[in-house]
């Protein structure tokens, strides 16, 4: 938490100083998370703004999920036509996520995982399949330590602090 925290990529909820690292992320903490790491680079396309019927210029993550949401690394669901920014993340979601922004970056992409000795990986989506291999295969997701068995937990909610982990791993390798 401390690298992230001190890096400026992750801060405290609301603008204060508490880290709060239990709590679950959301789609715009995460988007903003990302934003963050890439030096919160200028947003051309303003077009989030009509396309998202939930996302509002004057919202403290519109910048970040403009951004996200125009390179493609946190999309939403374009058939509602909607971000969903204060739905909680999964953790295959983080996974896609993370994936979607080393491909952003052009970044070897290749390593994968077939998720040995992980609990509930057979409970992993189809459309996260390849972000959770890469982020396992990468080192990033190592499971939940539960009764001495690692679990994936696919569908369990990201916490802030299992996302500063992952984003210390990310920036090491």
């Amino acid at each position: 938490v401390q690298y992230v925290y001190d890096n400026g990529l992750m801060t405290g909820i609301k603008g204060t100083t508490q880290f709060q690292p239990n709590a679950n992320i959301t789609k715009a903490q995460v988007a903003q998370v990302l934003y963050n790491m890439e030096g919160q680079p200028t947003v051309e396309n303003k077009a989030v703004f009509t396309d998202l019927k939930d996302v509002y210029k004057s919202e403290w993550y519109a910048d970040a999920v403009a951004w996200a949401y125009s390179t493609g690394v946190v999309t939403g669901d374009l058939n509602a036509k909607k971000f969903f920014p204060n739905a909680d993340v999964t953790r295959e979601q983080l996974a896609l996520m993370m994936f979607r922004y080393a491909q952003y970056k052009k970044y070897d992409t290749s390593a994968t995982s077939d998720f040995a000795g992980l609990a509930n990986a057979h409970k992993v989506a189809s459309w996260s399949m390849d972000g959770v291999k890469w982020a396992v295969g990468q080192g990033l997701i190592s499971g939940i330590e539960k009764n001495g068995v690692k679990d994936l937990a696919p569908q369990g909610n990201a916490s802030r602090a299992q996302v500063a982990a992952i984003l210390q791993r990310f920036c090491e390798n």
